[in-house]
């Protein structure tokens, strides 16, 4: 009767999911395949990434991929397994051509976290980039993202010597003619940090400041974000295996003598 697993009765149950809610910006303009990262800017991009989706495994993770516009790649989910599906599908074709503009990205993952009715100080916005933006920088919209208590952090991705990016079989080059080389740009990704009481961080080849970041996260505490009662039955087997290992008791320690007559 215990191997038969029995079920009987109901129970109230209470689910808790408590955790961050983490929205990551990544550049996917022409100057992100540049390759003073190896392999590429956006390729060591995309594998910091994938460390944070396996890092914080109990949090919701998002994804917006940026250039001139942006674009929802993923909203917040659980299903980190999904997000992994998407980050290899992540380049530099995603998106028009165009240069970078970090306001559509920012405005976007601000819209979407203040609509959760969780405490902000558990919402988190990681910006990655070269920092060569192109467009006008909204700064009240620094100033939304600091009263609102979201936590931005900004990783800039390069390095100052820079690089060429290819362009078919050739380099890319200026409307001169000139070969184009891009270099990291921390200035402004410095200053939004600052405005923003939030963090810079730096990934290139010499230095992955990556580890720095996760730390940073998890210092954040988490937030209560989805509570749900559930109804179970509840499992009775113990009482037929108490019962059972009782018998068996008798069976062993009592000796029953049998007489033939």
């Amino acid at each position: 009767m215990a191997l038969l697993d029995p079920s009987f009765g109901e129970i109230n149950g209470t689910i808790r999911a408590e955790g961050r809610d983490i929205f990551l910006l990544v550049d996917v303009s022409k100057s992100m395949d540049a390759t003073d990262v190896q392999p590429s800017r956006i390729e060591k991009t995309k594998f910091e990434i994938s460390r944070i989706v396996n890092h914080f495994t109990s949090d919701r993770i998002g994804v917006i991929v940026f250039s001139e516009d942006a674009f929802m790649l993923s909203p917040l989910t659980f299903d980190h397994n999904a997000i992994n599906l998407f980050i290899p599908r992540i380049n530099s074709e995603l998106l028009p051509a165009g240069g970078t503009n970090f306001t559509p990205a920012l405005e976007l993952a601000l819209d979407k976290l203040t609509k959760i009715k969780t405490s902000n100080k558990s919402k988190v916005i990681v910006l990655m980039s070269d920092g060569e933006n192109f467009g006008n920088l909204d700064y009240s919209l620094l100033n939304r993202i600091r009263r609102n208590g979201v936590n931005l952090f900004t990783v800039g991705v390069g390095t100052a010597e820079g690089s060429t990016i290819k362009e078919g079989k050739s380099l890319k080059k200026d409307e001169d003619g000139n070969v184009v080389v891009t270099k990291l740009d921390p200035d402004l990704m410095r200053k939004m940090a600052a405005e923003t009481r939030g963090g810079y961080f730096e990934v290139h080849s010499v230095s992955d400041s990556f580890v720095d970041l996760i730390k940073q996260i998890e210092n954040i505490s988490a937030n209560l974000i989805d509570q749900r009662t559930v109804t179970v039955t509840a499992n009775k087997y113990f009482y037929f295996l108490v019962v059972a290992l009782f018998l068996l008791g008798i069976d062993v320690f009592f000796t029953v003598r049998t007489f033939q007559l």
